[in-house]
């Protein structure tokens, strides 16, 4: 059996260990530890795939791109991409870091450019279209820095007018909505899209001609080009989505009242867990905080699964607009959505706790039991991505891509006890946290109605 210890000892010590103390590393020299002796599992006999498919990313925004529309962005692609060679020789360019690097981002560029029968939803289909202008951008900066005749700045739009255009747009939002949920799912990417290019991408960006590098200088135009056609393209939908509207209704101060409520709950369970003489909320207090002084298994998947869920908790808060503290975020229907997500974590680092706490090490008892996991998590991802409750929805999109990870493991040549359990604790992960994510949405629909 595996040595019990508490909360002050084995957790934080895991803590700090995260996936290494699950291989036995943590640099304990010769004592024992819970993984030099694991169950038997007779991984061979682990499933290299499923046959529960992985729900598909659901739909936020009820309203799509017209064809032109579409045809549009698509072409914009190519235009950019018009004035490099093809093929792009070593007599044309002869520096081949130049040209490798021009080559990669007209590749990715094409690459990511959506297919005609792809089925994207609308916020996915804007993503990859100004991931393909930004890398389509990018290559031809690079190329009119390279040439003696180009210019850069000339091929990207004005930042100043770029950075404008997101401030105006983003001051706009959210707009009307068939009611607040709908709101907040609808703009609070759209919102996101602005505020990250204002914080982050556009700060202290100069014209891409300032640039002595060349790739430097067509990793700005890029930024630009990217940052514009999520201006376009959020203008396009917010508009589109408003006209569609049989009953529009004002919906930013039910939104932020609710998004205030949510984290005045994030708050206080915050306060519970640093106690009192804390500066910040924000700071992450360890998973230690999260158990009580009951033994839990030293090293188990179970433990290690809590340690990452909680750092992935806190650095949501560190570096999202959630509502803690003092802390408003200015943009409603990105503070509750972000919050929304932050509380649903913490719930669902919550019930891991619980089950460290019972002494569940989320080791599968066999190889089936890796299958039965995921299979729970399927259903429970499922339910969230097909619920009538939109944030229920935009959930969904923030825990689906956490299967790939996983399947991917399990497909690989090489696998292990450690890959095998790994996998199916993160699958009860997503059970768990999916569940948590319905109740939260839930709590957050009978809030706003009452």
């Amino acid at each position: 059996m595996p040595r019990g210890l508490t909360r002050r000892g084995a957790l934080a010590a895991a803590g700090a260990a995260a996936l290494g103390s699950l291989a036995g590393c943590s640099g304990r020299g010769s004592e024992r530890r819970f993984w030099d002796d694991p169950p038997s599992l007779d991984v061979d006999a682990v499933p290299r795939e499923f046959d529960d498919s992985v729900p598909a990313r659901p739909r936020i925004v009820p309203v799509g791109f017209e064809p032109e529309v579409a045809a549009a962005f698509a072409d914009r692609v190519d235009r950019l991409l018009s004035p490099i060679p093809d093929p792009l020789t070593a007599e044309r360019l002869p520096h081949g870091g130049f040209r490798g690097r021009i080559e990669a981002e007209r590749a990715a560029a094409r690459e990511a450019l959506p297919g005609p029968d792809e089925p994207l939803v609308p916020l996915e289909a804007v993503k990859r279209y100004s991931t393909a202008r930004d890398h389509a951008a990018s290559a031809v900066g690079t190329w009119a820095g390279v040439t003696v005749e180009g210019d850069p700045g000339a091929v990207a739009p004005d930042v100043g007018a770029v950075r404008q255009r997101a401030s105006e747009t983003l001051d706009a939002l959210p707009g009307p909505a068939a009611d607040p949920l709908a709101g907040a799912a609808v703009y609070g990417p759209i919102e996101r899209w602005y505020d990250e290019a204002l914080r982050r991408t556009l700060v202290g960006s100069g014209s891409p001609a300032d640039e002595a590098n060349p790739i430097r200088a067509g990793k700005a135009v890029g930024d630009i080009e990217r940052v514009q056609s999520y201006v376009e393209a959020g203008r396009y939908l917010g508009d589109r989505y408003a006209a569609s509207l049989a009953d529009p209704q004002p919906v930013a101060e039910p939104i932020r009242r609710e998004m205030d409520r949510l984290g005045s709950a994030v708050g206080d369970r915050l306060r519970e867990l640093h106690g009192e003489g804390i500066e910040d909320l924000r700071e992450n207090p360890g998973p230690e905080a999260f158990v009580d002084e009951r033994a839990v298994a030293r090293d188990a998947p179970s433990a290690d699964l809590l340690s990452s869920a909680v750092y992935r908790s806190f650095d949501g808060l560190w570096f999202d607009p959630v509502a803690v503290g003092d802390y408003e975020p200015d943009h409603p229907a990105t503070g509750l959505t972000r919050t929304a997500l932050v509380q649903t974590r913490l719930r669902a680092v919550d019930a891991v706790a619980a089950r460290v706490e019972a002494g569940d090490t989320m080791f599968p008892d066999d190889a089936a039991a890796i299958g039965a996991a995921r299979g729970a998590a399927v259903e429970s991802a499922a339910a969230l991505a097909e619920s009538e409750n939109p944030l229920a929805r935009w959930l969904a999109t923030q825990f689906l891509p956490l299967f790939a990870e996983q399947d991917d493991a399990l497909a690989a040549d090489e696998r292990s006890a450690l890959s095998a359990a790994t996998a199916y604790a993160e699958y009860r992960w997503i059970e768990i946290v999916a569940d948590e994510a319905g109740a939260v949405a839930e709590s957050v629909a009978t809030a706003i109605d009452s």
